[in-house]
C-alpha cells in the first residue's frame, strides 16, 4: 500500500532532510511482527545527501527498510539514551534541551513523561517531547533517530519497515446462553513512542497451509479480508496509542451453534468428569486461534485455549469439573481360567446428582496389552487396543451402573 506527500526539492544536486512529519501511517500486525507503511513530510535541513527521522522506535529492522520513490544507498539507527536515571540529580538545575532545531536553556522542572523546564532568561515554560539534552560537556540523545543515505529523490515518498513492539493478543468471550461469540484484539504499544492517527491491520494466520474462503459482516469499524490460511481485520477507525499502553477492540461477533456433553477417562485421578463444549463454526469466516472465556447463565466457567476453525469444523473445549456428576469404578471379580488367562469383571457406578439431563462419555483406558470376549450390559466403541467408550444419557437426578468383563491373556 504506497501513500504519496508532495514535496519541494531545494537542490537539485545537494539535499539533506529531516522528516517534519508523517501522514497516512499504516501499521499492519502479525503474531511475530509488525509491517509499518508511511508517506514522509520533508524539510530542508541544510545539510547533504540524507533524510534524518526522529523519534522511530528502537525495535526497527534496518534491513527491511525500503524508501519508495527514493534511492536508498544506506542505512543508521542511532539509540536513545536512559536519561530518566540522568535527569533525576538535575532536578532545579540548569540544562540545555534542543528540539527541531531550536535551543532552550532551562531550570528543570520535570522529566518523567515530557521534559519540562523554565526559560532562565524570559521564565516562559516549555513543555518538551523527547528532546536532546546537554550537560555540561554530557550530550543525552533522548529520541532513536534514523539515518537514511540518499540519491535521488522523487515527489513521492513512501517508507515501509518492518519492526517489533506491538503486541497483539486475540481473545473470544463466548455466550453459551445466546449461542454467540465474540472476537476481540488487544494491541500493546511497547515500541517506546506514542502512535497517532495510524491505520490498523489486525491478520491472524495458520502456520500450515489450508483452503477456505471467508466472509463475513464484522463489528461496525472493521472489514475483513478473504485470503487462504489466514484472516484479517482492518480498521475502519484510525487509531491514538499512547506508550506503554494497551487498547482491547471487538473485531467480529457471531453466532455459533453448540453441543455439550461430559468426558471422564478411567485413569484419572478425579471422579468429577470434565465438561467440554463442542463449538460448531456456521459462520462465513473462519474463527482465529486466541484464549477463550466462557459464560453460562451469566457465570464464567472457565476458559481454554481455542484453535483455528474453518467454517462448518467443529472443536472442543475443555472446561470445569462437574462435582455433581461422580464416576467410581472397580473390579468387582477375577477368575484364573488357566493357561495364563484371567476374567475380569468390572463395575462402573455413575451418580448423577445435576437437575438436568447429561450426555457423558467415559472412556475406559485400563485395558491391558491383550484381551478378548468384551462382553458389556451397554453399548461400547472400540477406540483403540487398549481403549473402549461408552456413550451414556443420564436423566437427572439419576444412577446408572455399567458392568463390563474381558479376559486378559497374562505374558
Amino acid at each position: 500500500m504506497k501513500k504519496t506527500v508532495l514535496f519541494l526539492l531545494c537542490s537539485i544536486n545537494l539535499f539533506a532532510y529531516r522528516v517534519e512529519n508523517t501522514r497516512d501511517k499504516e501499521v499492519i500486525i502479525y503474531p511475530d511482527k509488525v509491517i509499518v507503511n508511511e508517506s514522509l513530510e520533508l524539510k530542508n535541513d541544510g545539510d547533504k545527501d540524507r533524510i534524518t527521522y526522529g523519534g522511530v522506535s528502537k525495535n526497527i529492522d534496518i534491513s527491511s527498510i525500503n524508501l519508495t520513490g527514493g534511492d536508498l544507498k544506506g542505512v543508521e539507527l542511532e539509540k536513545n539514551a536512559d536519561s530518566n536515571t540522568i535527569l533525576k540529580s538535575y532536578l532545579g538545575k540548569i540544562i540545555r534541551a534542543e528540539k527541531d532545531g531550536k535551543t532552550y536553556d532551562l531550570v528543570l522542572l520535570d522529566y518523567r513523561k515530557n521534559l519540562v523546564g523554565k526559560d532562565i532568561k524570559t521564565g516562559e515554560v516549555y513543555i518538551l517531547n523527547d528532546p536532546d539534552i546537554k550537560l555540561g560537556d554530557t550530550e543525552i540523545k533522548t529520541e532513536n533517530k534514523l539515518i537514511m543515505n540518499v540519491g535521488k529523490l522523487d515527489k513521492k515518498l513512501t517508507l515501509s519497515y518492518i519492526t517489533r513492539g506491538l503486541n497483539l493478543n486475540i481473545s473470544h468471550k463466548l455466550d453459551i446462553d445466546e449461542m454467540k461469540l465474540e472476537t476481540w484484539g488487544k494491541i500493546y504499544n511497547n515500541t517506546g513512542m506514542d502512535l497517532e492517527d495510524i491505520g490498523v491491520k489486525i491478520i491472524s494466520e495458520l502456520q500450515s497451509p489450508r483452503v477456505y474462503r471467508m466472509k463475513s459482516a464484522m463489528a461496525d469499524n472493521i472489514s475483513v479480508g478473504e485470503s487462504n490460511d489466514r484472516i484479517e481485520y482492518t480498521l475502519k477507525d484510525r487509531l491514538d496509542l499512547k506508550k506503554n499502553s494497551e487498547k482491547s477492540i471487538k473485531l467480529e461477533t457471531k453466532k455459533v451453534n453448540l453441543a455439550e456433553k461430559y468426558v471422564y477417562w478411567t485413569k484419572e485421578y478425579s471422579k468429577n468428569p470434565t465438561r467440554v463444549v463442542e463449538i460448531k463454526n456456521i459462520g462465513e469466516t473462519t474463527i482465529p486461534m486466541g484464549r477463550i472465556y466462557v459464560w453460562d447463565d451469566k457465570i464464567f466457567v472457565g476458559d481454554s485455549n481455542l484453535g483455528f476453525i474453518p467454517r462448518e469444523e467443529k472443536y472442543d473445549l475443555r472446561l470445569n469439573k462437574n462435582f455433581n456428576l461422580i464416576v467410581e469404578k472397580k473390579i468387582k471379580n477375577t477368575y484364573s481360567l488357566g493357561n495364563n488367562l484371567v476374567k475380569k469383571e468390572i463395575e462402573i457406578e455413575i451418580k448423577n446428582n445435576n437437575k438436568k439431563n447429561i450426555k457423558l462419555e467415559i472412556n475406559y483406558d485400563q485395558l491391558p496389552e491383550v484381551w478378548t470376549e468384551l462382553r458389556s450390559s451397554e453399548k461400547y466403541e472400540k477406540i483403540s487396543n487398549r481403549v473402549v467408550k461408552f456413550k451414556l444419557d443420564l436423566s437427572k437426578n439419576s444412577k446408572k451402573k455399567i458392568i463390563f468383563s474381558y479376559i486378559e491373556e497374562k505374558k
